[in-house]
């Protein structure tokens, strides 16, 4: 290409030296009108990121004829920049490096040059499949972004909006691109101008890429029964596409060229150019994987009709680190509630109220509407209408706030506990309007509503560890005051079990066959949360009672920790509330409790953690999972089970008395969220060797360590390769590990591995 101005360059650099050799070090030369912002421009000229005319690496042609195999190379990969959008990159810099998708029109039979010596590259190739499949990889993305953009979830923080002003094809219909997938798919299964392993391969491509776009242009509601069919298909591409997967082309290929990492720079872009490494395919298979364990998951949660269902496997998500996209979190948001219905049928307020006092109570909003309406002695009608709508909207927002991201789930939280406590008032205020003799279960109303602003502070501290927001002196705070939290958490659930009880109280609404199984699992419920939180606050009391005597006293920074940490108690809307704030922090009884439980010769962190280990025991051991787990009820268990390998772990490890600053090794405790949620693993030095207790429960004869009477939980790795020998009772460690003495096992241990 002729250059403007031709290409007759001509060596001036001697020139500009000799006419700067009588400047001054710092000295500057410009002329009029020249500008800062011209001095930066000037820095941008042969910078990639910033000189949008820098061209890198050599043109590709996207009319190119290609293989079979190099289009399926050319299909993966994109599906792994695809995924990497939904992990929250730009399109710019994933979808859109695919120099194809800007070049939909020119993927035409009649532009394309034929070769019709050249048998292995058939046109069909690009002008029907190629196209075909840009064309359904923009539909779903555009439907994914289209969906992002109408819900709850935040750009730039859960997801990339920026299109750069290229089309997703918004304008196009869906069924017009699932129409020409299926004329791709006609092609590649008539055409003899394939081998069968390529038309197997490519088939199996597009017609995931086919299920993907109907599964993001279903809806849940209209046919269940097809929507997850739909997701067993997925899955069977998928585990073909894993099974096949296509052979890198060699370096000369034209494939390498379809995917332009600086495609930024021709696009409409204000962000930096940021060229990304792609994961292995596997990865991209996982990531696939778990859209669609969301979607099985959604479809599920569709037919949930509790309430504590969605709480239930809201929490796990956020307790268990899993991964789901920004896409699937709404998809699941709006699927229990678009904005005008919820669980696509319901009216939200209605609907969402009943449901809360029928699964925390066991009686119906109608019967408490008639209980207050026959006791009530206010001058005014009695606020239901009001309280109705403040249960409603409180409630809504729990639930969809558990598939926000865990950061803005914490921010959301507070101001859940503000509103619930707003309800409780509510609640407070209509009983003080009604007859002394009222019906038992209208008296814990309050309580009802307490357990969710208790819910939201539990989570709220817990959720911490989970961040790894506390630092070393903060943590002994908020250990004890999640435990505060949890024993007034506890006194409600007792109360609230008092009338559940049979005998103490049957309302006339709870005569049917179904209300009945209402409250039964409400008191399931009950019995199970009694129990789990009483576990959770021992483990929460142990840690306190151990970390705290290594806390240096200085009152001025623990209260300036205090203010900076839990500053929403000094939310001003608090004020315009009568009642009194229910779990509020107080750090003026923080000192004295902790010089109680020093004193306190008696008291054992061990034995604390042994008490919460055997009653975790006895949950796992009866398969006690509540009453609203719903289809969550084997994940909840397995929940359990590592929360009481945890207290396993802290019960055989943790002080048999309270310790003091020196008689514990502080740094022996690490909090690992991706282990342990809430709580430590431990960590200790063997011959110069870290030593992780994480599994195999041994005794220690050594004395470099003191295990105190012994049985510790152990994992040893060594390049993920278990070493050591299980012979009887004793293992015998290898030669060329440092000598850290004989461990004994257990009888129900066999395995010892060194880290």
């Amino acid at each position: 290409m002729d250059l403007p101005g031709g290409d007759a360059f001509i060596d001036v650099g001697d020139l500009f030296l000799s006419a700067s050799a009588g400047m001054q070090p710092g000295e500057m030369v410009w002329t009029d009108g020249f500008t800062l912002q011209d001095a930066m421009s000037a820095l941008e000229i042969g910078e990639p990121r910033l000189d949008s005319g820098m061209v890198s690496g050599p043109p590709f042609d996207p009319l190119t004829l290609l293989l079979p195999q190099e289009l399926c190379w050319i299909i993966d990969r994109s599906f792994a920049y695809e995924m990497e959008w939904h992990a929250g990159n730009l399109l710019s810099n994933t979808v859109f490096t695919l120099v194809h998708v800007h070049e939909i029109p020119q993927l035409d039979s009649d532009l394309i040059p034929y070769d019709s010596a050249d048998k292995a590259r058939p046109v069909e190739l690009l002008s029907i499949v190629l196209k075909t499949y840009v064309i359904g990889l923009l539909k779903c993305c555009g439907v994914a972004w289209d969906a992002l953009n109408r819900g709850s979830l935040h750009d730039g923080e859960d997801w990339q909006a920026d299109k750069a002003e290229v089309s997703l094809l918004e304008g196009y219909p869906v069924q017009n691109a699932l129409g020409k997938l299926d004329d791709a798919l006609t092609w590649i299964s008539h055409t003899p101008k394939l081998t069968k392993q390529w038309k197997d391969a490519l088939y199996a491509r597009i017609n995931f890429r086919k299920i993907l776009l109907q599964l993001m242009n279903a809806n849940v509601f209209a046919d269940l029964a097809y929507f997850q069919a739909l997701i067993f298909q997925a899955r069977d591409a998928l585990h073909y596409l894993r099974e096949h997967p296509a052979p890198t082309p060699p370096p000369s290929s034209p494939a390498h060229l379809a995917f332009d990492p600086y495609i930024a720079r021709r696009l409409i872009c204000f962000i930096p150019i940021r060229v990304l490494t792609l994961p292995p395919m596997d990865e991209t298979w996982r990531a696939l994987e778990l859209m669609l364990d969301g979607w099985h998951e959604m479809s599920l949660l569709s037919v949930a009709r509790n309430v504590s269902t969605w709480e239930t496997i809201g929490n796990l998500r956020l307790w268990r680190h899993t991964d789901r996209a920004a896409y699937i979190r709404e998809r699941t948001q709006t699927c229990f509630h678009d904005g005008l219905r919820v669980l696509g049928h319901f009216t939200p307020t209605s609907w969402s109220t009943n449901a809360f006092l029928m699964e925390t109570l066991g009686v119906s909003y109608d019967s408490i509407c008639d209980m207050v309406g026959r006791g009530w002695t206010g001058r005014s009608p009695a606020p239901l209408g009001h309280l109705e709508r403040q249960i409603s909207k409180v409630l809504i927002s729990t639930i969809t706030g558990c598939w926000y991201n865990a950061p803005r789930r914490r921010r959301q939280l507070l101001q859940l506990a503000l509103e619930w406590h707003t309800v409780y008032d509510t609640s407070l205020a209509m009983l003080e309007n009604m007859q002394d003799s009222r019906p038992k279960v209208l008296e814990q109303l309050p309580n009802a509503i307490l357990l969710g602003r208790l819910s939201a502070l539990r989570e709220l501290v817990l959720s911490g560890f989970q961040l790894e927001l506390y630092a070393a002196n903060e943590r002994p705070f908020a250990y004890w005051y999640a435990s505060q939290i949890i024993e007034k958490h506890l006194v409600c659930i007792d109360a609230i079990i008092s009338i559940l009880v049979p005998g103490e109280y049957q309302p006339s609404s709870l005569q049917s066959s179904d209300a009945s199984g209402s409250e039964s699992n409400s008191m399931k419920e009950m019995t199970f949360q009694r129990q789990f939180l009483t576990a959770v606050q021992l483990l929460c009391m142990a840690m306190y009672s151990v970390l705290a005597p290594g806390l240096p006293f200085d009152w001025g920074q623990m209260k300036h920790n205090f203010q900076r940490r839990y500053k929403w108690v000094f939310n001003a809307k608090y004020q315009d509330v009568v009642a009194a704030p229910v779990g509020h922090p107080e750090l003026i009884r923080f000192l004295p409790a902790l010089e109680e439980i020093t004193e306190d010769e008696f008291y054992s962190p061990a034995a604390t953690c042994e008490l919460a280990y055997e009653i975790l025991s006895v949950l796992v051991g009866s398969g006690d999972v509540g009453g609203w787990a719903g289809f969550a009820a084997r994940e909840r268990s397995q929940f359990i089970e590592s929360f009481l390998r945890t207290s396993d772990l802290l019960r055989q490890n943790l002080p048999a008395l309270v310790p003091t600053s020196e008689s514990f090794k502080w740094k022996s405790l690490k909090w690992d969220p991706s282990r342990d949620p809430w709580f430590p693993i431990l960590e200790f030095q063997l011959g110069g060797r870290q030593v992780v207790f994480r599994r195999i429960v041994v005794e220690f004869l050594c004395s470099s360590l003191n295990c105190g009477n012994g049985g510790v939980w152990v994992q040893f790795l060594s390049n993920q390769n278990a070493i050591g020998n299980c012979l009887s009772e004793r293992v015998v460690v290898p030669a060329q590990v440092e000598a850290i003495g004989v461990l004994r096992l257990q009888p129900r241990d066999d395995v010892i591995t060194l880290h």
